[in-house]
């Protein structure tokens, strides 16, 4: 079972979760990927920070996810499909060894849908 969250109550509804939020995106070969991060809501658009293969990713393809699971507990987690508008990688310097860094960065992500989804059922 899954309720519709709108759009303009994302910011509210993903506020009261007490668990750290989760990008979804796809690597090259179709692989799910899934990675911890922070979200900061302006209206529908989320700017997440991410790591530096998540950032890749959605740089490659622009249909993500964000979700937030379930709180112990409780009955629902909270999923929000959307389209990458801009992806900001850090501007990071190879470090002291020579090797290239694995910086990080930012994606700008407009909500495109939003639901609360069971994940708690009681057994008959």
């Amino acid at each position: 079972m899954s309720v519709k969250v709108e759009l303009e109550k994302l910011l509210e509804v993903s506020s009261g979760y007490g668990t750290t939020p989760m990008l979804l995106t796809t690597d090259a070969d179709g692989r799910p990927r899934a990675s911890a991060v922070a979200v900061a809501w302006d209206g529908e658009v989320a700017t997440v920070r991410a790591g530096h293969r998540s950032v890749a990713n959605a740089a490659e393809r622009p249909l993500v996810s964000l979700l937030w699971p379930a709180p112990p507990g409780e009955r629902f987690a909270l999923l929000v499909d959307g389209e990458v508008e801009q992806v900001r990688p850090d501007d990071v310097p190879d470090d002291a060894t020579g090797r290239a860094a694995k910086p990080g960065g930012f994606v700008v992500v407009r909500a495109t849908g939003g639901i609360l989804h069971v994940v708690a059922r009681p057994h008959s």
